[in-house]
């Protein structure tokens, strides 16, 4: 095969892998679809390198790149506060040993990210709060989203049994989301049915969203207990699914796009947001 054939293949699958037509997309944003930002710019790759729910990547999403907002991981600390993190255990990305829950809010604000060689030498982020986040959006001009993935098992069983840990962990979102008036520009997602049950009956004013691939079983615990919205798979849900959501009045969201192919993807299925890890290449399928 000759160089120019080759050249031609290549131009096709790059055409194709960019085939959007954003008059096509319709959903329940006025056929808008909000970039959001996973874990900030998006988890850590070789092109990629500052730390997923760091501060420096999570104001970059919104500074530099105009993300509509940012998808951060909450978990509960031994003082109860809440603090951004994703991984079960500190030492998979940090310098400290152990678990979240099982230190003080000001001591893991001492513990840095570490996960590579650039992050060691460049850049020096610790592990932030969500209300340091809080205080740094709510001076925005325009409010970013927020877009809580909680982490519903992570917590000392010594202390609490799950219904007594999920009622002091939705407290604790609860008064943060009113301290701020950020209760139109969050949206909280949990697996955990127990969970949302405790944050809606504390609060009905929450927009909460039920993570499930499931989409006729998340439709009958959306309208049954009058929640928000579906956080999904973007790999294992189809076009159909999400219309179908649409037609039930429910919004969703839609999550694991890593790659341009997977972006136009996930774009052509028409979710209410997308939650990336490559901000600048969506708003390019969107906007160019």
């Amino acid at each position: 095969m000759n160089s120019r054939i080759i050249m031609l293949l290549l131009l096709m699958i790059i055409s194709s892998c960019k085939k959007v037509n954003i008059n096509d997309i319709h959903n329940l944003n006025g056929d808008f679809i909000y970039v959001i930002g996973h874990g900030g710019v998006g988890f850590q790759t070789l092109s990629t390198q500052l730390p997923e729910n760091s501060m420096i990547s999570i104001m970059k999403a919104i500074e530099v790149y105009g993300a509509d907002g940012v998808e951060v991981d909450v978990q509960l600390s031994k003082d109860l506060q809440l603090v951004l993190y994703h991984d079960d255990r500190l030492e998979t990305s940090t310098d400290g040993i152990g678990f979240v829950y099982e230190y003080n809010l000001i001591e893991l604000t001492e513990i840095k990210y570490n996960r590579d060689i650039y992050a060691n030498l460049f850049i020096d982020e610790h592990v932030v709060s969500l209300e340091t986040v809080l205080q740094k959006f709510s001076k925005q001009k325009i409010k970013p989203q927020l877009h809580l993935d909680l982490r519903s098992w992570l917590y000392d069983n010594s202390l609490y049994n799950p219904a007594d840990f999920f009622s002091v962990y939705a407290s604790k979102i609860v008064n943060i989301v009113n301290k701020y008036q950020y209760h139109e520009y969050t949206y909280i997602a949990s697996g955990d049915i127990n969970l949302l049950k405790e944050l809606s009956q504390q609060d009905a004013n929450l927009k909460l969203m039920i993570e499930t691939n499931k989409v006729n079983w998340g439709i009958e615990q959306i309208q049954e207990n009058r929640w928000y919205g579906i956080l999904a798979n973007n790999h294992n849900i189809s076009k159909q699914d999400v219309k179908y959501v649409h037609s039930q009045g429910v919004r969703i969201a839609v999550f694991d796009i890593k790659t341009q192919s997977n972006q136009v993807k996930a774009v052509n299925k028409n979710p209410d947001f997308i939650i990336t890890d490559n901000i600048s290449q969506l708003q390019q399928i969107l906007y160019n």
